[in-house]
């Protein structure tokens, strides 16, 4: 397979779950009078927005920017763990957050505050947050570097005096970017009590194995 065929084959992996979420998934069967279902679901429709310009630029050659768009993108799903996990247990008002009056700890505590979460079985996330971490795969900073211009970004540019990204970079930020949009799709079905929508996804998820 070639370098060109790899990237093809994983946007078409993505557009193909994109498109089976997006069938069973209907907003009008969720009881949005619930404040936290509420704010889920648009933090999801925002997610999907911009992955979508993402995957847009990416095919149009524009990778650079939609790595702009994947730090916004990895935040939106941090966020949406920590507002159902964390402060909802804690109570805190929805209103606050659409105020500003409140606002999420930074990237780094909510990846350690998630991590150290356990429900009342005892169960956690088991490092699904840890790798976005420093310490692990730091995706977050990696795709700070091109937002602020530094780091093994800006020496690749220094040298060759031109964008250019290897098939490895580009196959890690998409599947990156599909890995997340799964996770974030089975939450949002979870706390929006889709049972049916939830199923049929991890369905869909086991089969591809």
């Amino acid at each position: 397979m070639t370098d060109n065929q790899k990237v093809i084959s994983i946007l078409q992996e993505i557009d193909s779950i994109f498109d089976f979420v997006h069938r069973i998934k209907k907003d009008e069967n969720f009881d949005l009078s619930d404040e936290y279902r509420k704010l889920n679901l648009t933090y999801y429709n925002i997610f999907c927005a911009h992955l979508e310009s993402a995957f847009i630029l990416i095919n149009s050659g524009h990778f650079s920017s939609a790595i702009l768009l994947m730090r916004t993108i990895l935040e939106l799903f941090v966020k949406s763990f920590y507002l159902q996990f964390i402060e909802k247990e804690k109570g805190a008002s929805i209103s606050d957050f659409l105020s500003n009056t409140k606002d999420f700890p930074s990237f780094f505590k909510m990846l350690d505050t998630l991590e150290s979460y356990k429900n009342v079985n005892g169960d956690g996330f088991g490092g699904s947050f840890i790798q976005f971490s420093k310490s692990e795969l730091a995706s977050y900073e990696k795709f700070s570097l091109f937002s602020h211009g530094k780091g093994e970004y800006l020496r690749a540019s220094y040298d060759n005096q031109k964008l250019s990204y290897t098939t490895e970079q580009i196959c890690e930020v998409l599947l990156t970017a599909k890995g997340l949009f799964e996770m974030l799709s089975l939450l949002l079905f979870l706390v929006q009590d889709d049972q049916a929508s939830l199923g049929a996804l991890l369905e869909r998820l086991k089969g591809r194995h």
